[in-house]
């Protein structure tokens, strides 16, 4: 026959255990007559859904991408989490699965590191894999910046840009340099000394003839002096 206390006690663990619980989650529950019996029922609960959280975990870990909005050490550390929970589940993996699934997981451009990680006869563990990978990474990006460089400095910004040309630096500015005379209309000359157009000041006969005039008034002028 079961004490008072007894009596006492498992009431007063069946009120605690239910006060701490959500109302959804407390009438997913059927009400048993001891504390134990109602732990009980809570396990069964949730071992009926461990599959269902296993094949989740699963398919996570095989669905892990690298993104270049992480870094590759947090991306490796997404698949050793997995790792954990699928222990805690009674379902642990091998290090080396760990290994191969997130390097399966990374880009092309980490296709050096696969092949040199298969030609190796040598295991890497998970802080082996962490440190290569953030090694590789380092290098990949190094690389970027250097190509990018040198396509800066291979086509420079005077360059056409969307159908506009752009002056050349290398080349003398002609700004601000007057641009020698030229006639209205194609093809014709003005004179500066008749102003008419089709012919220069140095074929004008116009010019001509008072040069010749003020040539011969400077000589009258002289034979007078003398």
């Amino acid at each position: 026959m079961k004490s008072v206390e007894w009596i006492r006690a498992n009431r007063m663990s069946l009120l605690i255990m239910k006060r701490l619980m959500s109302d959804a989650v407390k009438g997913s529950f059927p009400d048993k007559a001891t504390a134990r019996e109602y732990l009980d029922s809570i396990a069964e609960m949730f071992k009926e859904n461990e599959k269902a959280e296993i094949s989740i975990l699963l398919s996570t870990l095989n669905n892990l991408k690298y993104t270049t909005s992480v870094g590759i050490r947090e991306h490796i550390m997404k698949f050793i989490d997995v790792a954990a929970k699928l222990k805690d589940l009674n379902m642990p993996l091998q290090d080396q699965l760990i290994v191969h699934q997130a390097l399966n997981s990374l880009p092309s451009q980490f296709n050096q590191l696969k092949t040199t990680y298969a030609a190796q006869k040598d295991k890497w563990s998970l802080n082996e894999l962490i440190a290569v990978c953030v090694q590789e990474e380092s290098r990949i990006k190094s690389e970027k910046e250097v190509t990018r460089d040198v396509n800066l400095i291979s086509k420079p910004q005077w360059q056409k840009k969307k159908g506009k040309a752009v002056s050349d630096p290398s080349k003398p500015s002609t700004s601000g340099v007057k641009k020698p005379f030229q006639a209205k209309g194609k093809g014709k000359f003005k004179c500066f000394f008749c102003k008419k157009e089709g012919h220069m000041k140095r074929d004008c006969n116009s010019y001509k003839k008072w040069i010749a005039k003020k040539s011969g008034v400077s000589k009258e002028q002289d034979s007078k002096k003398e």
